[in-house]
C-alpha cells in the first residue's frame, strides 16, 4: 500500500473556531492521511478499526503529542497580558486538566510508542508535577532521555524537588502539612514525593536567557512492552465462604458464564454515546468517570464516499488519463448527497475506516485532502478541475496533461499576463494547440536545493496562465529567483496609506490657511515709546501689511 494508506495524523481539538482556522494551517501540507476533529482531548474516544481478519479493534497510536493548555507564563516576553492577570491559582487550577489530557494520551498508546508532553510555562506544578503524577498511575511508562535530542539547542534538566504555593501566599513542602482549608485547590499530585525515582532529570527546560527565546517544558514518555493483565473489579471479587461447590450446579454455571460474555460482546459492539467508566489495568485509577457529550457547536456535513464506478469520475479518467488500477477512486469522498459535488477529496484506508466505524462516536471537521473542485462546461469540457491543493498527489497517476517544463517557461506562466502559446518551447505549445481547454500540469524538475515545482496551469485556445493564489505564484517566483509580483492585497494597502498620506496633507494645508487667515482678521497692537511713558495704539491692517 501507498504510505498514506498506512499512515494516519489526528488532531482532537476543543475550540470549534480553532479547528476551522487549522484546516487552512494544514493545507500547505498536501497531506492524505491528515484528520481535524472537534472532541475534548480529555476524553477523547476510542476509535475502532478493521484488524486483522476484518475484525474490529481499537485504534492505538505509535506517537502522539499533547501539547497541554497552561498558564503561558513562559511568553511574559511577547505576551504582555499575562503580566496583569497571572496568578498561582491558575496553575493549581489547570494541573487537574493537564493530568486527564496526559492520561488519556497515554493509554491511547500502544507499546513502544512515545508520547511528547510540552508546555510554553516554567511552573513545575503545570510540568514535572503532571509527569510526575501520570507516571505513579501508569508504571509501564518511563522518561527517555533528551541529551540526544536536538543538538545545539541550550537547555535544563528537569526538576526534582520543589513546593507548593497556594494563591494566598503559603508554601507546603508535603500535602500532609496543607490545611484543610487548602485542600481544595492543593493536590496530593502537586509535590515532588519520589520524584527521584523517576528519572525526572530527563525532562528538558528551555529557559529565556539562554538562547534568546521564550520559556518552554519537554518530556518523552514511552510505553515499554508489558504483558497484558486480567482487571478485576472489587465488586466481582468473592471471598472463599461465598465460593459456591464448584460440583454442584455445574451446567449453571456454565449457562451463566456463556450469558456474560454474552453481555460483554454486547456491551463491547454498543455504539451508544455513554461510556463506562475507564479503569485502569493495572493502578486501578478512574481515567474518566464523566459520560460523552453529545456534540457540541455546529453540525458538520456528513462525509460520503463514492463508489469507484460513479458517474462523477468518467469524465476525470477521460480527460486527465486516471486508471482505475491506480488511483484511489474508492477512498474519494464527498460532503453532500446533490447530484453535482462541490469538491472532490482523497483520504487513506485507515481515515476511511474510522469514519464509517465511528459515525456517531467522534466529530470531523476535514480530513484528507481536496483534489478536484466542479467547474463549468464554459471552463472546461471536464465537469471537475484540478486544484493546486491536490496536484502534487493526482499527478502520479495522471498518464495525460503533465508536460515537463523550462525554467524559462516556468517562469512565463507565474507572470502576471497570459502567456501565448507560441511563447513556449515549441513541442510543448503544439501539443497544447491540439488541446481542449482545461487544466493542465506544468513540472519543473527539481535541481539543487530546489525541490520539484507543480503548478496548475489553465489553457485556453491560444494562452496559457497559471490558476493558483498569488502567495503561491510569489512563492514559486522566489524559488526560481525571480522578484515577487505586487499582489492585489498589497496594491489595496498601498493605495490606502497613500489615500490616507494625501488626507493628512489636505487637512494640515487647510490648518495652515485658516490659521493665516485667523491671524490676518486680528487687529495686531504695536508699541510706540514718547518720553518716558510707553503708549499702546492700535494700527489698522494696512500698517501692518506695508
Amino acid at each position: 500500500k501507498q504510505w498514506y494508506q498506512r499512515r494516519v495524523a489526528i488532531t482532537a481539538g476543543g475550540d470549534y473556531k480553532r479547528c476551522h482556522m487549522l484546516v487552512t494551517q494544514t493545507k500547505r501540507f498536501n497531506n492524505p492521511a491528515y484528520m481535524i476533529t472537534n472532541e475534548d482531548a480529555t476524553r477523547f474516544p476510542n476509535l475502532k478499526v478493521l484488524g486483522p481478519g476484518d475484525k474490529t479493534q481499537v485504534l492505538k497510536f505509535d506517537r502522539i503529542l499533547c501539547d497541554v493548555p497552561c498558564t503561558g507564563d513562559g511568553t511574559l516576553r511577547k505576551n504582555y497580558a499575562i503580566w496583569g492577570k497571572w496568578s498561582q491559582a491558575q496553575a493549581l487550577g489547570i494541573h487537574k486538566l493537564q493530568r486527564r489530557i496526559l492520561l488519556r494520551g497515554m493509554d491511547m498508546l500502544k507499546p513502544g510508542g512515545r508520547l511528547v508532553y510540552s508546555t510554553c510555562s516554567l511552573n513545575p506544578i503545570e510540568n514535572e508535577a503532571t509527569v510526575l503524577s501520570a507516571l505513579r498511575d501508569r508504571p509501564e511508562f518511563r522518561l527517555l532521555p533528551t541529551e540526544g535530542c536536538l543538538e545545539g539547542l541550550k537547555r535544563v534538566e528537569g526538576m526534582t524537588n520543589w513546593r507548593v504555593m497556594h494563591s494566598s501566599g503559603t508554601w507546603y513542602n508535603k500535602f500532609e502539612e496543607v490545611e484543610d482549608r487548602h485542600r481544595k485547590a492543593i493536590a496530593p499530585t502537586m509535590f515532588s514525593g519520589d520524584a527521584a525515582v523517576h528519572n525526572l532529570q530527563y525532562c528538558m527546560r528551555v529557559y529565556p536567557h539562554l538562547q534568546n527565546t521564550g520559556g518552554f517544558f519537554i518530556c518523552i514518555l514511552e510505553k515499554q512492552q508489558v504483558e497484558e493483565r486480567t482487571q478485576v473489579k472489587a465488586s466481582e471479587i468473592e471471598t472463599i465462604a461465598d465460593l459456591p461447590d464448584k460440583t454442584e450446579n455445574k451446567d449453571e454455571n456454565e449457562n451463566e458464564e456463556s450469558k456474560s460474555e454474552e453481555a460483554k460482546t454486547k456491551e463491547n459492539d454498543d455504539d451508544s454515546t455513554e461510556c463506562k467508566p475507564n479503569i485502569h489495568k493495572d493502578t486501578n485509577v478512574l481515567v474518566d468517570k464523566m459520560k460523552w457529550k453529545n456534540f457540541q457547536g455546529y453540525r458538520e456535513d456528513p462525509f460520503i464516499f463514492l463508489k469507484p464506478d460513479a458517474s462523477a469520475f468518467d469524465s476525470l479518467k477521460d480527460f486527465y488519463g486516471l486508471s482505475g488500477k491506480n488511483f484511489p477512486f474508492s477512498n474519494i469522498y464527498v460532503r453532500s448527497q446533490e447530484t453535482k459535488q462541490r469538491n472532490l477529496s482523497v483520504t487513506g484506508d485507515t481515515i476511511k475506516q474510522i469514519i464509517e466505524l465511528n459515525t456517531n462516536r467522534i466529530k470531523v471537521i476535514q480530513c484528507g485532502l481536496k483534489l478536484f473542485s466542479y467547474c463549468k462546461e464554459e471552463f472546461s469540457p471536464c465537469n471537475y478541475r484540478l486544484l493546486q491543493e491536490g496536484v502534487h498527489f493526482t499527478s502520479r497517476f495522471m498518464s495525460q496533461k503533465v508536460f515537463q517544463v523550462t525554467e524559462k517557461d516556468m517562469g512565463l506562466v507565474l507572470s502576471g499576463t497570459p502567456t501565448h502559446k507560441t511563447e513556449l518551447e515549441p513541442e510543448i505549445g503544439k501539443s497544447l494547440l491540439d488541446m481542449p481547454k482545461g487544466i493542465v500540469v506544468f513540472s519543473l524538475a527539481a535541481e539543487g536545493i530546489r525541490p520539484t515545482i507543480m503548478v496548475t496551469v489553465y489553457s485556453t485556445v491560444n494562452h496559457v496562465k497559471s490558476y493558483i493564489t498569488e502567495e503561491e505564484k510569489n512563492h514559486y517566483r522566489i524559488l526560481l529567483g525571480l522578484e515577487p509580483l505586487v499582489t492585489k492585497r498589497e496594491e489595496k494597502k498601498l493605495a490606502s496609506l497613500q489615500y490616507h498620506q494625501q488626507k493628512r496633507e489636505e487637512t494640515a494645508k487647510r490648518i495652515a490657511a485658516e490659521k493665516a487667515a485667523a491671524e490676518l482678521s486680528e487687529p495686531a497692537e504695536t508699541v510706540r515709546e514718547e518720553g518716558d511713558e510707553t503708549v499702546n495704539s492700535v494700527n489698522a491692517p494696512e500698517t501692518i501689511i506695508s
